[in-house]
């Protein structure tokens, strides 16, 4: 059930929300036009060589970011409802992503 508040100290808090969101957005754009412009370098230079460790960690930190990037827009758009278990797998998402480019990005533990 939705409340609304006609409180006029929330409208601050709402109206930054909802700023922070076009922002998430833009970056999801930003990101898929790159995506886009690059997308035949990549195959060229990443997917038609052998695969090493250097590429394999390029694509998961590439592809988990436009998956991350892709999931916040999700998570912060206020107009786009949520279920429980959408808000359940999102966390975990989240959650794993973050784990799996921290791995990557820093190696084993120790």
């Amino acid at each position: 059930m939705t409340i609304v508040s006609n409180d006029p100290t929330w409208w601050s808090a709402i109206n930054a929300y909802r700023f922070a969101s076009y922002f998430v957005v833009a970056a999801f754009v930003a990101l898929t036009y790159d995506w886009a412009l690059t997308f035949a370098q990549e195959v060229e230079l990443i997917w038609r060589q052998r695969l090493s460790l250097m590429s394999v960690l390029y694509l998961g930190v590439r592809y988990l970011g436009i998956l991350f990037a892709g999931l916040s827009i999700l998570d912060s758009v206020p107009t786009i409802p949520q279920t429980d278990t959408v808000s359940l797998i999102m966390y975990l998402v989240f959650n794993w992503t973050n784990a799996v480019v921290f791995a990557m990005l820093w190696g084993e533990p120790g």
